[in-house]
């Protein structure tokens, strides 16, 4: 799909768009922070705990949905900087 954006526009949709992938990546910061305090609380990786928790082996733990809702939003964001980036590089 291509859009088409007018000459005097674009410096201000190029600046928008760059001040949404620095907010993106602090918001990566964060979640990265965070998902960190749960694989330290239960002494395992995420990647065994994504598995073990799709696969219903880890049970209901409030924790246990709060740490996949974290991984899950990380997915997304990464999802939405390389769109946003890929943007800025084709620009």
């Amino acid at each position: 799909m291509e859009v088409s954006i007018s000459d005097d526009a674009l410096p201000v949709v190029k600046e928008s768009l760059e001040k949404e992938i620095l907010l993106l990546r602090a918001k990566i910061r964060l979640a990265e922070k965070e998902i960190a305090v749960f694989e330290d609380r239960y002494n395992m990786p995420s990647s065994r705990f994504y598995i073990e928790f799709e696969n219903g082996d880890l049970g209901d733990s409030q924790d246990f949905f709060e740490w996949w809702g974290l991984l899950r939003g990380l997915e997304t964001l990464k999802t939405q900087l390389d769109q946003a980036q890929s943007v800025i590089s084709n620009w």
